[in-house]
């Protein structure tokens, strides 16, 4: 620029805002950290990045109260899904699609070991030693899973190729507890505790520093200590860089506020060696860690920390019960999907529990449809989520018209606002392909091709 005195600025990319007694917080990835080089055009850090998050829940589902009615583009939402009412214009229901793989009888596995494993993978279990409720033992999914895939291509640049977070997940190393896979026999466990995440994600809370302790028990904000660092940084930012740094910063705040909160037991708590927690096994605090959980997923891809994600919420065969749905259920909710149709009380707590994951996928939707982009977009119509079960329907463990759904726009590359019913079953690898399609991963085969006819037509 004419007459401009400005120096070339750049910043280191492990860059912190530093404070008084040792307190630090890591930055986003800025423009000001590329080499002077490999810096983008304004439009070009404008365009912005697709995502992938990919959201689980357990034990099947009603398949009639689940259904959507009418055509392709002129459809009404089931009971079930009618909490997703408000965003239907931005998802795609999914009926008709079978997993293949998961049903495949000569695989070793129960039915709820074969519909986990094989869920994002596409192809069948390793011999192992867990016995389950039928069938030969099995061992861990046989394959990367169709989220790994995408991440090695889009998540290369980023802090974290990608998050695993759960909500009440493990599974003590089984099958049953594993969402993603980095290869065959190579799960991703996923994090069950908001404050861990928090840990390793928005550093520095580095859990065994005793000036960041120090400041947690007492109460302090991290942000207000480095208020000073922040503000000589800020004036040598582009405007671009000091939009992003100020959301990153807010929504720390934000995140703060509701890790650090008192309450009774069984809520919020501090522990000794590490910053405030959520007692996250209890099983009354199961939705509260659940929307902590979503909500540092999101904030970590508005930070562009993380390009891929995984919520999973339960494990194949949860049993966490569901009194805040309706306090009438006792049970939990894997012992519940065993009943049979007869018993209509059971199916009606089930369509409420059902109902319950819809309007938590919802809220998802939201968090991400409310965050914009550089470039006046939001973050929904840039990510494609999967919403998916282990089974279709839990009493009889089966694995057709499975129930799934997608969401965002993927950056275009999904046409939303649609029901599609595929009246001949076709195999759920071929969803997976065309997910990893629509995320610009190239591929017409994704696990075991013999499950596996090419991307799913009319998506």
């Amino acid at each position: 620029m004419k007459g401009s005195n400005l120096k070339p600025f750049r910043l280191s990319r492990r860059a912190v805002l530093r404070g008084a007694g040792g307190v630090a917080i890591g930055l986003p990835f800025l423009e000001a950290m590329r080499p002077f080089g490999m810096r983008r055009s304004q439009a070009a850090a404008n365009t912005p990045p697709k995502r992938f998050i990919v959201f689980f829940s357990p034990d099947g589902n009603i398949r009639e109260n689940w259904t959507p009615t009418g055509t392709e583009t002129s459809f009404t939402l089931s009971r079930i899904l009618a909490p997703l009412a408000e965003n239907q214009q931005s998802v795609v229901v999914l009926d008709g699609v079978e997993n293949q793989v998961g049903g495949y009888s000569a695989h070793p596995g129960d039915d709820h070991m074969k519909g986990m494993g094989t869920m994002l993978t596409g192809i069948g279990l390793l011999p192992g030693n867990t016995q389950g409720g039928a069938g030969d033992p099995a061992g861990l999914a046989g394959g990367i899973s169709v989220d790994q895939q995408i991440a090695s291509s889009i998540g290369a640049g980023t802090k974290f190729r990608s998050l695993e977070l759960g909500v009440q997940s493990g599974s003590a190393g089984t099958v049953w507890g594993y969402t993603a896979y980095a290869g065959a026999n190579q799960p991703l466990p996923p994090d069950d505790n908001p404050a861990s995440v928090w840990n390793r994600v928005f550093s520095a809370f580095g859990g065994v520093d005793p000036a960041l302790l120090r400041q947690q028990a007492e109460r302090k904000s991290v942000l207000d200590a480095v208020m000073q660092s922040y503000t000589k940084l800020n004036p040598r930012l582009g405007a671009l860089d000091k939009a992003k740094l100020d959301e990153h910063l807010g929504n720390i705040r934000d995140l703060e506020t509701r890790l650090t909160a008192t309450g009774t037991s069984g809520g919020a708590c501090m522990k000794p060696t590490m910053p405030a927690t959520i007692d996250y096994k209890a099983n009354a605090n199961f939705p509260a860690v659940g929307q902590l959980q979503m909500d540092l997923l999101v904030m970590a891809m508005a930070c562009d920390l993380t390009r891929v994600g995984t919520i999973q919420w339960e494990q194949s065969v949860g049993d966490v019960r569901f009194t805040w749905v309706d306090p009438t259920i006792t049970r939990g909710h894997h012992d519940m999907s065993h009943d049979g149709d007869s018993v209509t009380a059971t199916l009606e707590l089930l369509t409420k529990i059902n109902t319950w994951y819809a309007q938590q996928f919802n809220y998802l939707l939201n968090s991400l449809k409310n965050a914009k982009e550089a470039d006046g977009s939001s973050m929904l119509d840039n990510t494609l989520l999967i919403w998916c079960n282990e089974l279709s329907r839990g009493n009889v463990h089966s694995h057709d018209h499975m129930p799934f759904v997608l969401a965002g726009g993927a950056g275009g590359a999904l046409r939303t606002g649609r029901f599609l019913s595929y009246s001949k079953s076709v195999p759920h690898n071929n969803l997976l392909v065309s997910c990893m399609n629509m995320m610009g991963v190239s591929g017409t085969t994704f696990g075991d091709p013999a499950f596996c006819t090419g991307p799913l037509a009319n998506l």
